[in-house]
């Protein structure tokens, strides 16, 4: 065999080998964020990982022994160096060790094999070279087609059972893979029969573990997505629902107000029927100025919307500081006000409720504008810890498959608009920051409207 003999040769040259297939390593999985390790913590990691896939290359126990050891290796690498869900270590691990099968076979078997007699002359240390250098290449081209299919932003939503799911047609692939077999080199034509199955299992193997990977996630970005636009369509639904009760407390303030005036205007007689007189209208009044729509920020989706969240805050004895400018949002839906600065205030009720009652509890929200941006921000103190490199943060309510998704839903809602949010915990303050463009639209509407006001007619 081809490779007893590069084997018997050259061990000290197959560091080059591992040294290659580290680096395929390190491109295929560039799109995975790195940890915030040390320095010294990712150079140890990598060593360690060197050490590891070296030594199990002069091993060469059967394949499945071999195959588990560095499916191994390359899932605690994964798991100590890269951000990463649930299974997603070792399902990555899997796909990149069956690409390298992919090229070994292909490169040893396929072409070099048939070649024995004309590689056999040449000096191990070029056979081992060209080898290498094919493998590589092969390898190379394999992991290229499947990347484009393996990091899926919905990966990291698999749960264990579907994950392991995922990874079941490793087990009849080592099985055969593993069988006497497919080694048998003495019967030339079935020999290159097994290794075109072999070559054909191993891509039907990639091609069905990365498929599941990506149809199963797939679906749970669309359920995700499904379930955030209900949960916004229910806001907004709370939102026309406030409207419709805010205009009709209006009218009733209105009436009662002029009720009342009228009462102070009547003639009492006397000076006690006069005094009982002021001081019912004064009750009165005292009891219908909660009925008036009490936000005014220059948008009347904004004034509906912080005045049921400045209702709810006083309910709950946490004092709301809203400096809201809303005059150059109206380039904005309604549904896309409520997703963004209904959740945010929600989020931040819901937090300043959990913190104990002898502590003040406040809510600061502004919405202020900067160089053609608006800028949303809102701030609120929490109890427990947020790690700064989360990139998202999960639900802490029980019902997690209806929960979780208001930072998802402002992010994308903000995005659609060409702006961004942001968000930071420092101590126990976490602010919220969403900035979106003002639209050239917006601003010549705006333009128009500041010059009716300075030049009426």
């Amino acid at each position: 065999m081809i490779t007893n003999y590069m084997l018997y040769y050259t061990d000290p040259f197959w560091l080059l080998a591992s040294v290659a297939e580290l680096a395929l390593l390190a491109l295929f999985i560039r799109p995975l964020e790195r940890k915030p390790l040390l320095r010294c913590g990712e150079i140890a990691s990598a060593f360690a990982l060197f050490a590891l896939w070296h030594g199990i290359h002069l091993l060469h126990f059967d394949f499945v022994f071999d195959f588990l050891l560095n499916i191994a290796a390359v899932t605690a690498y994964l798991a100590i160096t890269r951000k990463t869900t649930n299974l997603q270590p070792l399902y990555i691990a899997c796909v990149f060790l069956l690409c390298s099968e992919i090229g070994k076979i292909i490169t040893v078997d396929l072409f070099m094999q048939p070649l024995y007699d004309v590689l056999s002359p040449l000096p191990a240390m070029a056979v081992t070279s060209i080898w290498i250098a094919l493998y590589v290449a092969f390898d190379a081209v394999a992991l290229f087609v499947v990347s484009r299919w393996t990091f899926c932003e919905g990966m990291g939503g698999l749960s264990w059972s579907q994950s392991l799911f995922i990874l079941l047609p490793l087990i009849p692939y080592t099985y055969i893979r593993t069988s006497g077999y497919v080694y048998d080199s003495t019967n030339h034509t079935l020999y290159q029969d097994m290794v075109l199955v072999l070559i054909l299992l191993s891509i039907c193997t990639v091609a069905i573990i990365v498929a599941n990977a990506h149809n199963l996630s797939a679906q749970i970005q669309r359920n995700e997505l499904l379930r955030m636009r209900a949960l916004l369509r229910e806001q907004h639904m709370q939102y026309v629902a406030g409207k419709s009760a805010v205009d009709a407390m209006n009218r009733r303030y209105h009436d009662l107000k002029q009720y009342v005036s009228k009462i102070e205007a009547l003639d009492g007689g006397s000076a006690a029927t006069r005094s009982d007189i002021e001081r019912f209208a004064a009750a009165v009044k005292q009891e219908i100025e909660p009925l008036s729509c009490e936000m005014q920020t220059g948008n009347e989706v904004l004034d509906i919307l912080l005045t049921e969240k400045r209702r709810i805050c006083l309910k709950h004895d946490i004092r709301p500081a809203f400096y809201v400018d809303g005059s150059k949002l109206g380039f904005m839906n309604s549904f896309d006000l409520c997703a963004i600065v209904g959740n945010a205030v929600d989020n931040a009720i819901e937090a300043t409720q959990k913190l104990p009652a002898d502590e003040v509890k406040d809510i600061g929200l502004t919405i202020a504008y900067s160089n053609d941006l608006a800028v949303i921000q809102c701030r609120n103190r929490f109890v427990g810890r947020i790690a700064p490199s989360e990139s998202s943060m999960s639900t802490t309510k029980p019902d997690v498959e209806n929960h979780g998704f208001g930072i998802k839903s402002m992010r994308l809602t903000a995005e659609s608009y060409g702006g961004y949010l942001s968000w930071n915990a420092t101590g126990d303050e976490f602010a919220l920051t969403v900035m979106i463009p003002i639209t050239r639209e917006a601003r010549s509407a705006d333009t128009h409207i500041q010059h009716d006001r300075e030049h009426p007619l």
